[in-house]
């Protein structure tokens, strides 16, 4: 072989070029593609599903519940206790020094509407339900 027809060989076709940078474009734009269908499948897993959504929320009608009266409704498995407390019990309530609380917190931190009581009734150091 020639010294002239090496230097032919080392020469690129302009054809094979654009070839080349082609198939480079394509390859970077599908693995893009599929990075991101990949990475939103993933992400997408990690939302809650259907029936958790379902039990995430509950509402109760608070229309007929008298003063005085109680009710027991379940919230993801959990009984929920809410009272419909007297003016005594809300006068109890408020009255009562923060000191002798085991949870030091006052009545009206704890409550949005002093008329209402809502409480969660798990024990929170063995899981027991009160009654």
């Amino acid at each position: 072989m020639s010294e002239k027809d090496l230097k032919d060989k080392d020469l690129s076709d302009p054809v094979d070029e654009e070839k080349r940078d082609f198939l480079f474009i394509t390859t970077a734009g599908l693995a893009v593609a599929g990075g991101a269908v990949t990475a939103f499948s993933l992400i997408d897993t990690m939302n809650p599903a259907k029936d958790v959504l379902a039990l995430s929320t509950t509402e109760v009608d608070l229309a007929p519940i008298e003063e005085g009266q109680s009710l027991t409704v379940m919230w993801r498995g959990k009984p929920i206790f809410i009272r419909h407390r007297t003016s005594e019990e809300i006068r109890t309530a408020n009255n009562t020094s923060v000191n002798e609380l085991k949870h030091m917190a006052s009545d009206d931190s704890r409550v949005q509407n002093p008329k209402w009581l809502v409480v969660v009734g798990v024990c929170t150091h063995l899981g027991c339900v009160p009654l």
